[in-house]
């Protein structure tokens, strides 16, 4: 065997064929490889390449490209569909999207890569509504948390502005003021609290609250009056004994202003400049002998008594008018009468009211004059 193979080497045209042979041999190796290679292109949320591959589904190609998938993942063909030259892959990973909105938070999956996608995955799209994010931001594998504020029905009345009505975007009452450029200092009363989370038809009041020191010189201090029994006198005589007199202070305050209005005036500090003298009164006590007058006459000085006084000259029922004609005693002492007018007869009360009649008219008596016809 050897010797022939020996001798066949030597042979020239026999080595040609064998070297052909041989070359036949490898390419159809190589021919049978190639064939079972595939070229396949494959999407990974968006980002396409291809690869070439000998995989037989759509599993082991991601397995050798190292594409790991869950349950979650969207994949396109499924995972043990057949792949053949030109098969294209699409892989969409599931990542969380955190929505919370006004207040109430909820977890989503999505495979979607920005917000607006995502929430319409969702199956909302919060027009109008105010997000924490721009509706075009990208959202990573690790997902995103979106707050978002919807429009409410609200009533804002901000100090001595007029109420307005409006649909405003946001979730808590600092949101909407913000929104609205309406700047709040400490000492503002705002309801509800600035955190308060809002509902539809909330109404928020925000009162301006200013505080200030007022510094005054020379304020009057008012005196009091002081009464001092007296036995001696009747219950319806004093006198003064002492003459009041105003005191003068220097003093500051502290005044609280409400949407423009003061509601609160404090003294935090004073000094008196100028002690108040009190005014000091005595004031009878002994009561006088209750009498009657019931002088009879026709005129119409009589008529006009038994209008004001049921016809008692002698009348004295402490409303501060005296007599038959019920004078003050002011005006009886004006149309020089002395005392008071019940502790004098009719004749001087009837000439006292005539003077008075004579000057100022019926219309001193308004009621019973004119129920009597005289004007």
């Amino acid at each position: 065997m050897r010797a022939t193979l020996a001798r066949l080497t030597k042979s020239k045209p026999v080595l040609i064929t064998l070297a052909a042979a041989m070359v036949l041999a490898v390419v159809g190796t190589t021919v049978g490889y190639s064939s079972l290679k595939k070229e396949v292109n494959i999407s990974v949320d968006g980002q396409a390449r291809t690869v070439s591959t000998m995989s037989s589904t759509v599993g082991d190609v991601l397995e050798d490209e190292g594409i790991d998938v869950g349950e979650r993942d969207v994949v396109l063909p499924d995972l043990d569909e057949k792949v053949s030259d030109g098969t294209r892959i699409s892989v969409n990973y599931a990542r969380p999207l955190e929505l919370t909105v006004d207040g109430k938070t909820t977890t989503h999956w999505v495979t979607a890569t920005d917000v607006n996608a995502a929430l319409a995955q969702v199956g909302r799209r919060y027009s109008n509504a105010d997000l924490s994010a721009s509706r075009s931001s990208s959202i990573g594998r690790d997902g995103l948390a979106l707050e978002i504020a919807t429009p409410k029905k609200l009533t804002i009345k901000f100090g001595a502005r007029k109420a307005i009505k409006d649909r405003i975007a946001g979730v808590t009452v600092v949101d909407v003021l913000e929104k609205l450029e309406l700047n709040v200092d400490d000492d503002d009363i705002v309801k509800p609290a600035l955190d308060k989370q809002l509902s539809n038809g909330d109404t928020i009041t925000v009162t301006k609250v200013k505080v200030v020191n007022e510094d005054v010189k020379g304020e009057e201090i008012p005196f009091k009056t002081i009464q001092r029994k007296d036995g001696s006198k009747y219950d319806d005589e004093s006198d003064t004994v002492t003459e009041g007199r105003t005191g003068a202070r220097d003093v500051s305050y502290r005044v609280v202003f409400h949407n423009g209005e003061v509601v609160k005036r404090k003294v935090v500090d004073s000094t008196v400049t100028r002690k108040a003298v009190d005014k000091v009164v005595e004031v009878g006590t002994k009561k006088r002998e209750v009498t009657t007058n019931y002088a009879p006459g026709s005129t119409v000085w009589d008529r006009l008594a038994q209008c004001e006084s049921g016809g008692n000259w002698a009348a004295n029922t402490g409303n501060g008018y005296y007599g038959g004609v019920q004078f003050s005693a002011s005006t009886w002492h004006s149309v020089g009468g002395t005392g008071l007018p019940h502790q004098h007869s009719r004749a001087e009360q009837i000439k006292r009211a005539t003077i008075l009649q004579q000057r100022s008219g019926w219309g001193q008596w308004p009621h019973c004059s004119a129920k009597l016809g005289l004007r």
